[in-house]
């Protein structure tokens, strides 16, 4: 794993954290996801800052997971069917990251530079502010149907209270992707650039200075407090959902049956949705 692959910095009251693997679209191993995790609780302790902006490089802003991650490839045939394995590879991962996400103090940026796909998906669903460089090349795609698996993240809650019910089921249902006029229209997306920026690096140095701007004259404490107040309305269907979740996927894994897919896509018997 490169040291690179995951970046973080702290730029006046913001923590700055870049996913950098734009030539695997930004797609995230086991180790990955847990790298993520760490620095969004680094920038949850951060005493200075009031914001957490997480952005990408390239052409998106994450393909989700990596399914060539080479400890699943390699693991025992036998640990692939064990609970043991799946309580530590899979529902101990998803239960923590779901709630770092979701219990974070600061304000939780996503600058969307592209499409998002999957459990990385799912963690911009529980970002406060989400900004899209160009609608017309963004769109969320859950393809957890599509791969034998369920819905991660506690997506069937945030994909339900930030698109509605209709939406929701294309994306669940049918792992159908939500484009981002979609994403716009349902109120998902605060403010989108109409492709204005001719590189990632442009756009996402512009969002930084808006958000700077927005805050310079604000209360840090207030903005910290409302965070909190806003969300006491959601944490009941976030956490009640991030529980039955990973308890039916885990189920799924048990039953070989992401494995079965798995093969499947790769040998081209089905065709993946991305």
């Amino acid at each position: 794993m490169s040291e690179e692959d995951i970046t973080y910095e702290v730029k006046g009251k913001a923590a700055i954290i870049t996913l950098n693997i734009p030539k695997k679209l930004n797609a995230l191993d086991g180790e990955q996801y847990l790298k993520l995790g760490k620095f969004v609780e680094e920038a949850n302790n951060e005493e200075e800052t009031v914001m957490t902006v997480i952005q990408s490089s390239g052409k998106f802003f994450s393909a989700g997971a990596n399914f060539g991650d080479k400890k699943l490839m390699q693991a025992d045939p036998q640990d692939l069917f064990s609970h043991e394995y799946w309580l530590s590879r899979f529902v101990a991962r998803n239960v923590w990251l779901t709630n770092l996400f979701n219990d974070h103090k600061k304000v939780l940026v996503a600058a969307i530079n592209g499409p998002v796909i999957g459990l990385s998906s799912a963690l911009v669903l529980l970002c406060d502010l989400i900004y899209v460089k160009d609608l017309n090349n963004f769109y969320i795609l859950a393809p957890f149907a599509n791969l034998g698996l369920v819905a991660e993240g506690a997506s069937s809650a945030t994909l339900l209270s930030r698109l509605g019910w209709s939406k929701a089921s294309e994306a669940l249902f049918l792992a159908k992707p939500i484009s981002g006029k979609d994403c716009y229209n349902a109120g998902l997306v605060n403010k989108h650039y109409d492709g204005k920026f001719k590189s990632t690096e442009e756009f996402n140095e512009h969002v930084q200075k808006e958000l700077f701007d927005a805050i310079e004259n604000l209360h840090d404490d207030s903005i910290l407090q409302n965070k909190q107040l806003l969300k006491l309305s959601r944490d009941q269907s976030i956490n009640h959902a991030n529980s039955q979740e990973v308890m039916r996927g885990l189920g799924k894994w048990l039953e070989g049956v992401p494995q079965g897919r798995f093969q499947q896509l790769a040998m081209k018997e089905v065709k993946h949705k991305l």
